[in-house]
């Protein structure tokens, strides 16, 4: 077989995690295209995306448009015979989609039709699915849409959040991608279209969707901290300010008056919710750093007991 030209295109971590599964499998990567460097910290430092980061390593040459849409040409002219993605972060036009030889196509977190969108591993979580999984799917124009050729399951345990679970998510898309590498490369690939009555969808998590409504029962309400943890982090507000809760645990408990800070309670900083008592292990007070629950109670937290969230 001739050489496979392959391009990848992701962003954040999951997707660096596939790009160096690929690389360890001897799947050679000759243009990796990913979202622009952006500026972070108090400093404004250029930060790369951590599939960069991957491709630098391993020196591979990187494409960062800003539009893609607009800014396609180094694609075209790479002569791809497949384009993987993953979490890419840009809508992939058609011309891009339509230029290799064996097509483009995507690792999707979700089972689909189930989850199509921007957030699919939180929303599964926020969801209480126990199950959830990752897609191998030809890319089509609608977001999603296209045809499958094989599933990967992932198990999602009470303990899980959204950063453990795109953990699992990143090794089933790897295990996937390998098992499939062969047929995706030979043209035997064969792909299922997604039934469209089953479909269901994810949105990327708005701003105002990270403050814990306290309207919902307790399983909701542990399920939505769960979604965001450990990033962006789900927060209330505590006496005018942002508390956000970056890791947590939940048991039952007699609980005194809802909704109100309990103290240390089973090396976790309680927080009494309707049946039972949340156990912040990770929290961070707006403008101040990032905490465990001993450091936290020990300074300012000891004075918040018995104060009540909003």
């Amino acid at each position: 077989m001739n050489k496979i030209r392959c391009i990848f295109m992701g962003t954040p971590q999951i997707a660096a995690t596939i790009l160096e599964n690929m690389l360890q499998a001897n799947i050679e990567v000759g243009l990796v295209v990913t979202q622009p460097d952006k500026k972070k910290g108090r400093k404004q430092n250029l930060v790369f995306s951590e599939v960069k980061e991957v491709a630098v390593q391993h020196g591979i040459e990187v494409f960062q448009p800003v539009r893609i849409k607009e800014d396609y040409q180094t694609i075209l002219d790479y002569k791809p015979d497949i384009i993987v993605t993953c979490a890419y972060g840009q809508i992939v036009p058609k011309v891009i989609l339509d230029a290799p030889v064996y097509g483009a196509v995507n690792l999707h977190g979700s089972l689909l039709p189930a989850l199509r969108g921007g957030a699919p591993i939180q929303r599964a979580i926020w969801n209480g699915d126990s199950v959830s999984g990752m897609t191998l799917m030809k890319m089509a124009p609608k977001m999603d849409a296209g045809p499958i050729l094989d599933v990967e399951k992932v198990e999602i345990l009470d303990e899980d959040n959204s950063s453990s679970v795109f953990e699992k998510m990143a090794q089933a898309a790897s295990i996937l991608l390998l098992r499939n590498w062969d047929k995706l490369v030979t043209g035997q690939a064969y792909f299922v279209e997604q039934d469209e009555n089953l479909a269901t969808y994810a949105p990327v998590i708005s701003k105002s969707e990270e403050h814990i409504d306290l309207n919902q029962d307790d399983v909701h309400i542990f399920n939505q901290i769960r979604a965001l943890s450990n990033e962006p982090g789900a927060y209330f507000i505590v006496k005018n300010k942002k508390f956000k809760v970056l890791k947590a645990r939940y048991m039952q408990s007699q609980v005194l008056n809802p909704m109100t800070f309990a103290g240390l309670v089973n090396d976790g900083f309680g927080l009494y919710l309707n049946e039972g008592i949340l156990l912040i292990d990770q929290c961070q007070m707006e403008g101040k750093p990032v905490l465990n629950a001993k450091d936290f109670y020990n300074g300012m937290g000891r004075n918040l007991v018995g104060t009540r969230v909003e």
